[in-house]
């Protein structure tokens, strides 16, 4: 089995693909070692040189977890984000919103005013 029937498994089932070391050839040259992905407990993850339809990869000792990211977030931040990370993002404006309501009850803080001060004056 080779690094691009791996990739096309993973694109037609939209699955993670568990690879014994043993049945795959070495990893290319092309991918490079990354610290940007969940950690899953493994050894160390990699991801190959491609934009869109990216191979994420995360090594164990005797196996790899594989699958495709729609977006590589070397290339393109935002819409790995969004489209293939939808949790964290979610997470991310929920907590914004969240602090923005907490901080606006406490401090009695509005985004937008309803009232300037000046207004009195018109």
């Amino acid at each position: 089995m080779d690094w691009e029937e791996i990739r096309e498994e993973c694109i037609r089932t939209g699955e993670f693909i568990t690879v014994q070391k043993a049945d795959v050839q070495k990893l290319p040259d092309f991918f490079e070692e990354t610290h940007m992905g969940l950690s899953k407990g493994e050894l160390r993850q990699f991801r190959d040189n491609r934009a869109t339809q990216s191979l994420h990869i995360h090594e164990f000792p005797d196996h790899y977890v594989v699958h495709v990211d729609l977006f590589n977030p070397k290339f393109h931040p935002v819409a790995h984000g969004i489209l293939d990370t939808p949790g964290i993002a979610l997470t991310l404006v929920g907590g914004a919103v969240s602090l923005y309501f907490i901080t606006k009850a406490i401090k009695k803080y509005d985004l937008v005013p309803m009232k300037y001060e000046h207004d009195d004056q018109l």
